[in-house]
């Protein structure tokens, strides 16, 4: 075929995309992966590659029972109120598709992936599970990519951990981790081992590019072609020079969320204080399935997680932390009041609660915390901005230098001292869930007493939003209506994704992205045209 001749053209190389171009690939179809930035990876790359796969073929190894039907019966379960009549359908397929995809990638690509000691976020729930859905991939070399091994994007985090690492030690004491570890890591930069987001884009690229994919950096495509009411291909920009790429069976549109737009952010996201996206996710997918007659769905969803700040390109950027479960602190919106669990796997969906408005009804929120209070890792972030946290010797005057009513902010801490006396948060139940158990064992509660007192911001940050085109089980492109427009196909969070803000488990918005890639790059290489 010449180079603006294929069958599948994939515009994306995160998870979800890689994933699409293996499958198609595996199934025959010539593939072309068209990236826009001048490194692949996309927002995958930047996370820490967890990736939740119920039933997959490791916790079956181990003696951990799963099944679909188990992991359906927990979607649902979990699901915000009135997901089920529109979701149903996608749940089914992530829940019947998750164990094969695992099972085929590392079949088809040197990666490996292990079990990872997380539990469901909602044990407790039906369908819920103490251990065995989350995994991720073991280190990997970049070298094995050739002449690609610098092309993947770099991340705000240290690369050279598995996740696993970063979970039983790093996150909790670096400095140990790093100490006790410190004669495999010199041996790792060497030998260019990454793991993480890095290894899970190193994996897939050398997988694609072993079953003969083609990968073009800096083609940053602007229309879909359309023939006769299908989409046959695209328009791009490659190296400042407009291409068009015939693609004889379809399209998958992998481009990732619209954090960085200009339109799409102020309307579905008012108020969000910081990114931890690459800044070439400007919703170009979801901008040009709308264009060609695409419903677009659940746009006011996102990963909005905890994080601090750090520098990334030069620029302010969001570094995710999972810290506030720890003793010694709570949170408080701006009436100075607590308004969940501090260590809730749902604190995205907390904070992003709207009001009548379409507003955020809690921001800014404010981590406020005492003298007792140690986390290494915050405070290393916070020493980059002296200014970031604030101090006074009295709740009052703590409120006064944050904006609070003094007297509202003392009675919540006084509420919440008493309950932590008591050992029961008679208000939202701290510590009491399985995966909050697994941060906190049995110090979730403990009193804000000991003077000085600190306020910081909880930042309201976006890592990813997941909003974008409705999707059938085949990852088809969907019309208002609820027809199929021919040839294009949508995966990851460039689709309206089926789980949104609220999510199930650490890992759900990897996992279904690598499932929903790999069921949109079959369904398309077995498209007859």
């Amino acid at each position: 075929m010449r180079d603006t001749e294929w069958d599948v053209v994939v515009v994306g190389s995160g998870a979800a995309g890689l994933s699409a171009a293996l499958a198609a690939s595996v199934d025959g179809a010539a593939v072309l992966v068209l990236e826009k930035a001048n490194v692949l990876g996309g927002t995958t790359a930047m996370s820490a590659a967890g990736t939740w796969v119920p039933a997959n073929h490791h916790m079956l190894a181990a003696g951990i029972e799963d099944s679909p039907d188990e992991t359906l019966t927990y979607l649902r379960a979990t699901a915000p109120p009135g997901w089920q009549e529109t979701e149903d359908e996608l749940w089914r397929a992530l829940a019947e598709s998750s164990a094969p995809m695992l099972r085929f990638i590392e079949d088809h690509t040197p990666l490996v992936f292990e079990l990872v000691n997380h539990p469901d976020f909602y044990v407790e729930a039906p369908g819920g599970k103490l251990f065995g859905r989350m995994v991720s991939p073991t280190l990997i070399s970049r070298y094995r990519l050739g002449r690609w091994w610098n092309r993947v994007r770099k991340s705000v985090k240290p690369q050279f951990f598995t996740y696993k690492e970063m979970v039983d030690g790093v996150l909790k004491d670096p400095v140990r981790a790093v100490l006790k570890l410190g004669p495999s890591l010199v041996w790792r930069v060497a030998a260019g081992q990454v793991g993480l987001g890095n290894g899970l884009i190193v994996g897939l690229t050398s997988g694609c590019l072993s079953h003969h994919c083609r990968i073009l950096l800096n083609a940053d495509v602007r229309r879909l072609v359309l023939d006769g009411g299908s989409v046959t291909g695209v328009e791009a920009i490659v190296d400042g020079k407009r291409t068009s790429f015939h693609a004889r069976k379809g399209v998958v549109l992998a481009t990732g969320g619209f954090d960085w737009s200009s339109d799409y952010m102020p309307r579905y996201f008012p108020g969000i204080e910081l990114i931890g996206a690459p800044r070439t996710n400007t919703g170009d997918g979801q901008r040009m399935a709308a264009e060609v007659g695409a419903a677009l769905a659940h746009m006011d969803q996102s990963n909005i997680a905890p994080a601090t700040f750090t520098r990334y390109e030069g620029q302010r950027h969001a570094q995710p932390l999972y810290e506030t479960y720890a003793p010694h602190c709570i949170l408080v919106n701006r009436e100075g009041r607590r308004f969940v669990s501090e260590g809730s796997p749902a604190l995205g969906a907390a904070i992003d609660e709207r009001g009548p408005d379409g507003k955020p009804k809690h921001i800014p929120v404010w981590r406020i915390f005492d003298s007792r209070y140690v986390n290494r890792l915050s405070t290393m972030y916070a020493a980059k901005d002296p200014a970031f946290v604030r101090t006074a010797d009295t709740i009052e005057a703590l409120a006064n230098k944050i904006g609070l009513d003094p007297q509202v902010l003392r009675a919540t801490v006084e509420r919440f001292n008493g309950w932590s006396k008591e050992g029961v948060d008679r208000d939202f139940h701290r510590g009491e869930t399985a995966w909050e158990r697994y941060y906190t064992k049995d110090r979730a509660l403990a009193t804000l007493e000991k003077p000085p007192f600190h306020a910081a911001p909880f930042l309201y940050v976006s890592l990813g939003t997941k909003g974008g085109t409705r999707t059938n089980r085949h990852c088809e492109v969907l019309r208002p209506d609820g027809s199929v427009i021919g040839g294009l196909y949508c995966a990851g969070i460039a689709m309206a994704s089926p789980i949104g803000t609220k999510a199930v488990g650490a890992g759900t918005t990897i996992g279904p992205c690598l499932t929903f890639g790999y069921i949109a790059g079959k369904a398309i290489a077995r498209r007859n045209v």
